[in-house]
Formats: C-alpha cells, structure tokens, sequence
C-alpha cells in the first residue's frame, strides 16, 4: 500500500530526489505517452500552475514515486480556470478557498490496476483524506470521462460543473466531489485502504490560510 508524502515550498526540500522523479514521470506521462503537453529538453514536465501556492502528494511505494496528484485552491489560477472555464456551465466556475484543483495524477504502468482498486484507488482515498484533514469541502477539476465511473464506484458524490467534450481525442468533462468522511470511508471500503496513507514530513503549509477560512473556523 502507497504512503503519500505531503509536500509544498515549506518542506519541499526534504524530496529533492522524489520531486525530480515526479517530475521526470509526469513527462512520461502528459508528453512522451499522450502527447497533452510539448516535449522537454530536460525530460521535466512543468506548468504554469507549478506556483509556491501547489499542494503535492507523492504516492511512494518501495522507494518508487509510483502516483500523485497536485492540489490548489479554485480561488488561485488553476487548470480549470485558466483553460477549460466554458466547461463549468451548469454550476459555474469555483472560485473558492475552500474547493481544490486537482490534477497531475498518473500511476506508472507497472502499477496499474482495474477498476477503482490498486494503486489509483489508494491515491483517491490519499486525495479524499488530505481534503478532509485539511478543511476543504469539493475536490476535482478537468477529467476524462471515464474516470467518473471511478468516482462513483468509491460512492462518492460527484457534481458535473458541464457537459462532456471532446479534448485531445478523448471525452472530459469538469466534475467535483463533495469531501466528507462518508466519502472517505466509502472510498476505503472499495479500494481495499484499512489505514490512513499520508504522511507529513517537515514543515506543513496549511491549504487554507487561517485566515482565508470561514469565520466559524478562523475564530472558534
């Protein structure tokens, strides 16, 4: 079962290695594999929402960055608002503190599995645990498609923000997930996770300043 290493700017230096793995994997992945984004010189994905603002979580198996994702809050530029804001016209486009983007996850080849079981259900349960550990209410972003059935096998509420299109060849759509420990607990029971899976080294930037939370939270 993967641990899922928390890392932002506060402790991002204990990963060095890690982070450059992560790095070179997504390449694999968004570039060389699937041809979503340009090709690197150096063989590292980035973009623009690679910003001291971004919540990683690095899914490590046997010393191996095997998965991952990468959060930020609808309220800073992300994926969704930056590129795909037609794409939210049923709910229109979250700009909140408290809803996360979530993008950038893949698993190595080698590693994945069918179904919302394995590694790619482990990292989904990671994800639901470090929104509700964190304050955060909706998580989610841009998709394909069927990734929503994968979601809804982890008997999870998803809100579509629009309907389907057509990007790089396949079918995506905008979609959130209510955070609650019901999700959390569904989500556990179907990908087999009998323990939490994060792991907090170093320093811990909270995802919602204390100041950007609700009142009834900022001021108990």
């Amino acid at each position: 079962m993967i641990e899922a290493h928390i890392v932002n700017t506060q402790n991002r230096d204990l990963y060095g290695r890690e982070f450059e793995e992560f790095l070179r994997r997504r390449h694999e992945y968004y570039a060389v594999a699937n041809r979503w984004v340009p090709i690197s010189d150096d063989g590292l994905e980035l973009d623009p929402f690679d910003t001291p603002q971004a919540t990683y979580m690095l899914g490590m198996l046997e010393g191996r960055v095997v998965t991952s994702a990468r959060l930020m809050p609808t309220s800073l530029p992300n994926l969704v608002s930056e590129e795909f804001p037609h794409m939210c016209e049923n709910i229109g486009l979250p700009r909140r503190n408290d809803w996360a983007d979530w993008t950038r996850t893949y698993v190595l080849p080698e590693y994945r599995g069918v179904g919302s079981t394995g590694i790619l259900g482990q990292m989904f349960c990671a994800v639901m645990e470090y929104c509700l550990e964190e304050g955060i209410s909706h998580v989610g972003g841009v998709l394909q498609q069927y990734l929503l059935k994968r979601w809804l096998d982890m008997g999870w509420h998803v809100i579509p923000a629009g309907l389907p299109r057509v990007l790089s060849g396949d079918w995506c759509l905008v979609a959130y997930i209510e955070v609650d420990q019901r999700a959390l607990e569904t989500g556990r029971i179907h990908a087999s996770v009998d323990r939490p899976l994060l792991v907090r080294k170093g320093a811990q930037r909270p995802f919602i300043a204390p100041s950007k939370r609700p009142h009834s939270e900022a001021n108990p």
